[in-house]
């Protein structure tokens, strides 16, 4: 079968019906068919925001037959952007020449990052119009940002993420992938696979040295799709540097839809300087009433994000944003270690761990929960996921048990923990099985409590089961 054909074949069994159904009678029929799926609530491994208040859900209900395009009809959509850029700008340290834009979610921001990467090293570069230029990537980065080097013609160089690294960005491997025709590098401020931040400031410095050599400026994008709105609100954030105070980092992207608490489907994007973007791309409509230019892939899209995204950033506030983020720390951290007191899991996400004065990551000297506090510089930074596999006494007692068969277990009991591989993340090169936890509103103690029981229950069947 080749790549681009799905693994379910279409059938075309399914017509539009000769006559319509009465509404009443279809839409129960819809709601009978969707009661069988797992519950918003009860989808654990998802980063997107389930979970509304009544004024969010009107507004979204007003705001939803409202097209993002049509800002001449729509100047209300097109200030609650406006605002949204500037307020992610003020939380980023942008310089105040910054341009942002809305997108329909991280993997368009990334795409128009790595876009404006590409188009200016052509523009400085005239004479390797031929030459395919490359972009450096970690393997802990999210598919779209392959997604953008495959769907631009661009060398995705990748470089290592393991046990040894953190399961992080490889520094070490980082300068001997570099050369001329590299476009940028890409890192990542929480990846979806372990909830661990590359290490930023170190990789500018390694990239401001290697200017200083070869005169070669190689921008850097920060995909902050989850990180960039829970960092902010850390007291990790004043000594962890990741934003635009590295003059390296070029552009941020955020997803909104994620930690910012809007509905699907909305991204932000912000590059330090409008003048980053070459000319040729930033288009100019005139198709609907008035005449703007943007910078996006896509034009008709639905208001609600957009009003959702205005009305949480104004409704929490930095206080509300700061004791949110800490309270899903602060579970992180819990669940992290009921996972490890059972004897049956490590935790390879760093949520319950501390970063001591000689910059070793270690676990809780006591063992017990300690609330991520605004002064708390210990913690170390990274996503309120977690992200476990099974303990290295399970492994070898039990070599036939799999952390897939516990996520199967698991979803038959509707609730859903997505399991996955880490091929060659390990310390010898091994792959690595895990699952993972997102911790999100809906992710009370209470519930918490209950998922860890069923876990546990799970886990024993499975090791009573006879092979």
């Amino acid at each position: 079968m080749s790549s681009n054909e799905s693994s379910t074949p279409h059938t075309c069994d399914f017509f539009i019906p000769s006559k319509g159904v009465p509404g009443e009678i279809l839409g129960t029929m819809m709601q009978k068919e969707m009661a069988g799926d797992i519950p918003p609530s009860q989808d654990l491994g998802r980063f997107t925001t389930t979970k509304f208040d009544g004024v969010a859900i009107n507004l979204m209900d007003i705001s939803g037959t409202r097209n993002q395009a049509c800002i001449e009809e729509y100047p209300s959509l097109a200030r609650f952007q406006e605002n949204c850029v500037a307020i992610l700008a003020n939380l980023w340290k942008a310089p105040h020449n910054f341009f942002g834009t809305a997108t329909t979610g991280s993997s368009e921001a990334v795409l128009l990052g790595g876009l404006t990467m590409k188009r200016q090293w052509q523009l400085k570069n005239p004479d390797r119009q031929n030459t395919r230029p490359n972009v450096l990537i970690g393997a802990n980065a999210h598919i779209c940002v392959r997604k953008f080097a495959d769907y631009f013609d661009v060398e995705a160089k990748i470089i290592p993420v393991n046990e040894r690294t953190r399961y992080t960005f490889d520094v070490m491997s980082l300068e001997e992938n570099l050369d001329g025709n590299t476009i940028g590098v890409f890192l990542t401020l929480g990846s979806t696979y372990t909830g661990h931040y590359d290490p930023l400031q170190r990789v500018s410095e390694i990239l401001d040295e290697y200017e200083r050599r070869t005169g070669n400026n190689i921008p850097i994008h920060v995909d902050a799709a989850s990180g960039g709105l829970i960092t902010p609100f850390t007291s990790s954030n004043e000594t962890f540097v990741w934003d635009f105070r590295l003059s390296r980092v070029q552009s941020i992207n955020v997803s909104g839809h994620k930690y910012g608490m809007a509905p699907l489907a909305v991204g932000w994007m912000i590059w330090r300087e409008k003048s980053q973007i070459p000319q040729n791309l930033l288009l100019e409509s005139s198709y609907l009433r008035g005449t703007h230019a943007n910078f996006t892939l896509t034009f008709s899209r639905s208001g609600a994000p957009i009003a959702g995204q205005y009305y949480n950033f104004h409704r929490l506030g930095i206080s509300g944003y700061r004791d949110w983020v800490h309270t899903l720390l602060d579970r992180a951290r819990l669940l992290s270690i009921w996972l490890e007191d059972t004897g049956y899991f490590h935790c390879l996400s760093d949520a319950h761990r501390q970063l001591l004065s000689n910059g070793i990551i270690s676990n809780s000297a006591d063992g017990h929960h300690t609330r991520c506090h605004e002064n708390d510089q210990a913690a170390v930074p990274g996503l309120p996921i977690v992200v476990f596999t099974f303990a290295d006494r399970v492994r070898q007692q039990y070599p036939r048990l799999r952390l897939s068969d516990v996520s199967d277990s698991m979803h038959d009991l509707k609730f859903s923990i997505p399991s996955y591989t880490l091929h060659g993340w390990g310390a010898q090169g091994e792959d690595i099985d895990v699952m993972r936890i997102v911790l999100r509103d809906e992710m009370t103690v209470e519930l918490m409590a209950e998922v860890l029981k069923n876990v546990i229950h799970v886990v024993e069947e499975l090791i009573d089961q006879p092979y």
